[in-house]
Formats: C-alpha cells, sequence, structure tokens
C-alpha cells in the first residue's frame, strides 16, 4: 500500500530499477531523473537523497510535497522516454510504409545472452500509446454524469445555503479513520478544484452559467459546459455539505465509518482525483514501469540515435529502401544491414552492430571493433573497415569518460581509415577537451557530441545536422522544398479554403476551424464532427474526414462571415511526428496562398499544432501564425 511520497519514490525505484548510485558511490545512469525531481520539486542541495528529504518533509507540521505532487512530477520527468519511443516509431511506420508487404516487425537484440524485443509494428505502436497514455495522465475533474453520482450519494445529507459568490470553503471534519478520512479528503479538494475552474469562466455563478452556454455551438465542449452549468446549483456547498454531516455522524456514533467509507468509494469509484487518481496512476506506471522497452530503456537509447541517423538518409536519399529479413527489421548484435542508399552514384549500406578487425593495439579491445551503427560503401575487393565510410558509437553516460570515450574513437577512427567517427553521449561529452586526447592525424575525422537526448529538441537538431553534413557532404535542400506547394483554384463563388496536408509518416489528421467571439472565447467549430455549412452560418463546410496518411483535409470558405477565426490541426491518431517536413496548411483567398509548415518542437504530448488566428476587418483578412 502507497501512502506517502516516500512510500511512492521507494516503489519506484525498485520496480523501475533506478541506477541511482553505483556500488562505487558515485552517481549511476538514472541519477539525473533524481536530480531533475530534485529540482523540480525545490528540494535544497543540501538534502543528501530525495529519499532523505521526503521523509523530513513528511514528517513535518507542514510538508511540502504530497504523493500527488510527487507523482505528477515524476509523469513529467519521463517526457524524454516518450520522445524517445514515438521517434523510434515514426522511423519504424516510415519503414514500414516503403515495403510492399505493409507487415512489419521489429527486434532489438542488445547483446548475446538477452532474449531480444520483438514486437509487430501495431504491438509496438500500442506500447508506445500505452506510455504516452500513462505519462500524459494527471488529475481530470469528473463531466457531469460523475458529478451527479456523488451528489447524488450524498442527497440525504444536504444542508447549504445558495449563494451567488464563490465563498472560500470550510475544512472537512476528520474521523480517525484512515480511507474513509481519505474519501473525505477527495471530496475537499474536488469542491477546491472546481471553484478554481469556474472562476477561469465568472466572478459569480450566472457569469459561469452564461459562459457555459455560450458553449453550445461547440460539440468538442460539451464536457466543460456540464461542468459549468453545475456552478449554478451550489454543487460543491451540497456535496461538502453532504460530506461534513455524514462525517459528524460517523464522529458521534450515530453511522457506521465502514458504511460511510463505502457509500463514498462507490459514489467516488469512477472519479480520476485525488487519491483515486494517484492509486489508479501509481498502478498503471508500475506496469509500464515493469514492460521490457523500460528496463531496457539505456540500449534502446542507442536505437534511437541511429533512428536519427536512419531519418537523416531518408531525407537526404529518398530512393533509400529497408532491408528487413522476413518483415522482421532487426537492430542485432550480431549485426544486421539496416538501410541501402544512393549517394552520388555510389550505393551505400547502414549496419547495425557490424563487427571488424581491430587495427592496432587497444587498451579496452582485443581483436575486433563493433560500433552501434556504421555506412559502408560495399565492396568486394576491400575488408569491412575500409569499406566503412562513417561510424557511430552511443553511451548512456551521466558524467562522460574521457579515456572510455577517447579510447573507443580512436580504435574506431584508427581501424577505419576512410571514416568520419562520431561518438554520441546522452549526457555531457566536450569535443574540444577529448579531441585533444587523440592522435594528430585522427582528430580530424573525429568529433564527440553531448547532450543528445530527444528531450532537448536543439541538441537532438544538431545532432541531425552534424550526421548529415559527416554522411552527405555538401548537401542541400532540394529547390522545390523552398516553393509553395502548389494549391488549387478556388471554386467559383467563394472566399477561399484552408488545406491540411500530411505525409505517410502521419495518420488520423484532425483539421479544425473555430470561430471565436470578440473576447477571445469560441462559439462554433467546423470539424470531423461538425462539418458546418456553405449557405448558412458558419459559412464554411468541412469537405471531407480523411484518415490516413498521406492525406488531406480542406474547409471551404464560402464567406468569411465572422472576424476572428483560428485553425488547429490535431493528430487523433497520435502517431508519427507533427514536423516541417511532414505537415503543413495552405490558407488561399483571393489574396494568395500562404504556406505554413508545422514548427519543430512542438510538444509530442500536446498533439496539437495551432496554426494560426485569422482577422477579416474591412474586407482585408490577416493571417497571424500562432506556434
Amino acid at each position: 500500500m502507497i501512502t506517502s511520497p516516500v512510500d511512492l519514490w521507494c516503489a519506484l525505484c525498485k520496480s523501475a530499477g533506478l541506477e541511482l548510485r553505483l556500488p562505487s558511490g558515485r552517481p549511476g545512469r538514472d541519477a539525473d531523473v533524481e536530480d531533475g525531481l530534485r529540482l523540480a520539486l525545490g528540494v535544497p542541495a543540501s538534502a543528501a537523497s530525495l529519499a532523505d528529504w521526503l521523509a523530513a518533509d513528511a514528517a513535518s507540521s507542514r510538508p511540502a510535497v504530497g504523493t500527488e505532487r510527487l507523482l505528477v512530477a515524476v509523469l513529467e520527468s519521463q517526457d524524454g522516454y516518450a520522445r524517445m519511443m514515438r521517434d523510434i516509431l515514426d522511423l519504424l511506420v516510415t519503414a514500414e510504409a516503403r515495403q510492399a508487404s505493409h507487415t512489419l516487425s521489429v527486434e532489438f537484440k542488445f547483446d548475446e545472452v538477452s532474449s531480444p524485443i520483438k514486437a509487430t509494428l501495431e504491438e509496438f505502436r500500442a506500447t508506445v500509446n500505452r506510455i504516452e497514455h500513462v505519462l500524459e495522465r494527471r488529475p481530470i475533474l469528473p463531466n457531469n454524469n460523475l458529478m451527479g453520482v456523488l451528489s447524488n450519494s450524498l442527497y440525504a445529507f444536504f444542508s447549504y445555503q445558495y449563494t451567488e459568490n464563490f465563498p472560500p470553503l470550510a475544512a472537512l471534519t476528520m474521523t480517525g479513520h484512515a480511507k474513509l478520512d481519505a474519501h473525505l479528503a477527495t471530496i475537499a479538494a474536488l469542491a477546491s478544484g472546481f471553484q478554481a475552474l469556474w472562476k477561469q469562466h465568472g466572478a459569480t455563478r450566472p457569469q459561469v452559467g452564461h459562459a457555459g452556454h455560450a458553449t453550445l455551438d461547440d460539440p468538442a465542449a460539451a464536457v466543460l459546459r456540464g461542468q459549468l452549468y453545475r456552478a449554478t446549483d451550489c454543487w460543491e456547498l451540497a456535496v461538502l455539505s453532504g460530506a461534513q454531516t455524514l462525517a459528524q455522524q460517523v464522529v458521534s456514533g450515530q453511522m457506521d465509518p465502514e458504511a460511510a467509507s463505502e457509500l463514498l468509494s462507490t459514489a467516488l469509484r469512477d472519479i480520476e482525483w485525488g487519491e483515486n487518481w494517484v492509486a489508479h496512476t501509481i498502478q498503471d506506471l508500475l506496469d509500464v514501469l515493469h514492460l521490457p522497452a523500460w528496463q531496457r530503456r539505456h540500449e534502446l537509447y542507442s536505437v534511437w540515435v541511429g533512428t536519427r541517423l536512419l531519418k537523416v538518409v531518408a531525407q537526404c536519399a529518398p530512393d533509400m529502401h529497408f532491408h528487413p529479413v522476413d518483415n522482421v527489421l532487426s537492430f542485432a548484435f550480431g549485426g544486421s544491414r539496416l538501410a541501402t542508399f544512393n549517394w552520388n552514384n555510389k550505393q551505400f549500406d547502414v549496419w547495425a552492430e557490424l563487427r571488424s578487425a581491430l587495427v592496432g593495439t587497444s587498451a579496452k579491445r582485443t581483436t575486433a571493433i563493433q560500433p552501434d551503427f556504421r555506412i559502408l560503401q560495399p565492396s568486394l575487393a576491400q575488408p569491412a573497415d575500409l569499406q566503412t565510410t562513417y561510424v557511430l558509437e552511443c553511451k548512456h553516460y551521466l558524467a562522460a569518460s574521457v579515456s572510455n570515450f577517447t579510447q573507443a574513437a580512436a580504435d574506431y577512427a584508427r581501424s577505419c581509415p576512410k571514416a568520419l567517427v562520431h561518438l554520441v553521449n546522452h549526457g555531457p561529452a566536450d569535443d574540444t577537451v577529448m579531441r585533444a586526447k587523440l592522435a594528430v592525424a585522427l582528430q580530424t575525422r573525429t568529433r564527440f557530441i553531448g547532450d543528445a537526448t530527444p528531450l532537448e529538441e536543439a541538441a537532438s537538431q544538431a545532432l541531425s545536422t552534424a550526421m548529415r553534413d559527416a554522411v552527405f557532404p555538401g548537401w542541400v535542400p532540394p529547390p522545390s522544398r523552398a516553393q509553395p506547394a502548389p494549391a488549387a483554384p478556388i471554386r467559383a463563388g467563394a472566399a477561399g479554403y484552408i488545406a491540411l496536408v500530411w505525409d505517410a509518416s502521419l495518420e488520423d489528421m484532425d483539421l479544425s476551424l473555430r470561430i471565436l467571439a470578440p473576447d477571445g472565447t469560441r462559439t462554433q467549430t467546423v470539424n470531423f464532427s461538425e462539418k458546418g455549412a456553405l449557405d448558412a452560418p458558419p459559412f464554411a463546410r468541412l469537405v471531407e474526414d480523411v484518415q490516413g496518411g498521406p492525406g488531406e483535409e480542406r474547409i471551404d470558405i464560402a464567406a468569411w462571415h465572422f472576424n476572428r477565426y483560428q485553425i488547429v490541426a490535431t493528430n487523433y491518431s497520435k502517431s508519427g511526428r507533427m514536423a516541417p517536413d511532414t505537415l503543413h496548411c495552405h490558407i488561399v483567398t483571393d489574396q494568395g496562398v500562404t504556406r505554413l509548415d508545422c514548427p519543430e518542437g512542438l510538444p509530442a504530448i500536446r498533439h496539437e499544432w495551432k496554426i494560426a488566428e485569422l482577422s477579416y476587418e474591412q474586407g482585408e483578412l490577416t493571417i497571424d501564425p500562432i506556434d
């Protein structure tokens, strides 16, 4: 039973197998997880460990961190892991799209003895979706139906008076029964949470009710609308009064505490808030931490770096094709050919874990080298080392090991005399310092790249740029990339249209046009569920809901009838990566064509691109990009 932040942290460390400290006492590979949580929670540097500080905080008269806050911080700390898994999935989706059978499986075999991770693409996609779903979870205020279940269960205990404003909420009486008091605390948190929500929409209950009425034309606002309407009947005062009466009856002996606890357990069972949310989320998170993909997350880091290389190859060499064996794309310890491409009229192969002879002597290796990835220009007349044009080695070190890193780079550069060598680390790596440790003849062909993580978009992009410059020197984007894509003409009598276009790496993208009131609130929406009309307000209509990629959705505009609009793209399937080279929008009017490319670095867990706001004044349309 997890009843405190200390219990939660200890359970997570045990289940996740976090390597916080090495036997020597030095920080382990997961020390950055603890460091990130310490920073997020405001733990002073003087604290010996997060566990020690959490224990001391729990024992204080006013604890600063509750279980829910720690759990949210843990979920947020794993955004980089979720992005890594999504990037790997995106590459696999691209690989499957280039296969005739479209039935790709994947295998990750990290060493000679361990059992590999094997999955079909759909199984891997389900794993990634499950990870993202759990890590995205946050306490959610219940909808109108669940609010009704709770208020109905307490109806017999109600005793309150209507107030037009939102008065401060009184504390509930605690009974001394742990389970019942936890339920009472959840009800108090719900009441406070709803007051905070309502105050965002109005200073009084009638104002909040009016805000709810203003969402009538927006199907997507149905949940919010029901929550706002509940403000008008003093829902929070009613349930608090009922809970208070129930608690007083338990304290006075008029009601059995087990019966009271059971009543509230049933009423709160489906509500994801307070202790309920914590209990459900902890279990789901622990399930994720037992997945092989989590247990081998450090090894999967090298796969992620490899996907960056393969994505660069796919961008620069459009004829690249993958080499699954029996429909299995294998990242195998024993060596596997992943892909082939052409560059400057020459063929190149991308290999994972290909072993070849060691040249010279090494303090780390005896007879062979086996970098994580390498690119070869195949030749029957030369050994693999002489065919190699690029070497990529990946390290998941919290702190750079100068001797380890430089020895590996020297062995690879010396053994592969025609190759450029990149050594990439999850943590820092000082290129200037480390290159200076190499023989002068090897320095120009070697580069150390640190802090390359999925979470740091700038660092990830810098890594991709370094790979591109090494593998495709002199490459420039095709001229067509800088030109607006051709757009169909506006139909006769229409005012224009908006088109969202995406490639095969994305699946079900949804285009929405929101009509905004002068204060910015949404009044109407045109999307897949409310397609609109051309001969009546909103004078805009979605042509078709497209549910696969590559695809295009289009909203025709008969007239610019309103002053403010907002265009939004939503990744409904949550697959692929919304990026400049995968997703763009055309806004076509009689003033011309405006093309907006999806910006780089949108949060992976958001699944939404707020494209632009349109303003129509005195016959002129102004387009202001948002993201």
